[in-house]
């Protein structure tokens, strides 16, 4: 499998797996970044530590691809639910700045879990 194929394959398992059940949280108790903690954070870990074991796009891109799910799926809900209602989201750029921090953070613990396990496997 080419890496351009596991990095997109991989970005659409993240932005999947971390942004159903963000959406699926009520507006009313949606706090950022405690709406990503689900099984989505450990999908972004996983998909980061894979990506950097069993591809050839590098450890940098391992990081950014998985990470830029969660600010992905969080702006999918601005736009939504600001087309809906303008005045929610006020704090958007705020939230985005959160939940990107969030995502390379769990992104590149499991990208460097991955690097020495694709040492040892190779």
């Amino acid at each position: 499998m080419s890496p351009r194929t596991s990095l997109i394959g991989g970005f659409l398992l993240s932005f999947f797996a971390a942004g159903i059940p963000f959406w699926l949280i009520p507006y009313p108790q949606l706090t950022v970044p405690d709406g990503f903690f689900s099984i989505g954070l450990a999908v972004v870990f996983a998909v980061a530590a894979l990506l950097c074991m069993t591809s050839r796009a590098g450890f940098g891109m391992s990081v950014l691809v998985p990470a830029a799910a969660l600010p992905a799926a969080l702006m999918v809900r601005v736009i939504v639910e600001g087309l809906l209602d303008p005045t929610r989201h006020n704090l958007w750029p705020l939230a985005l700045v959160i939940a990107l921090f969030l995502g390379l953070l769990v992104s590149a613990g499991g990208a460097v879990i991955g690097y020495p396990l694709a040492r040892v496997r190779r």
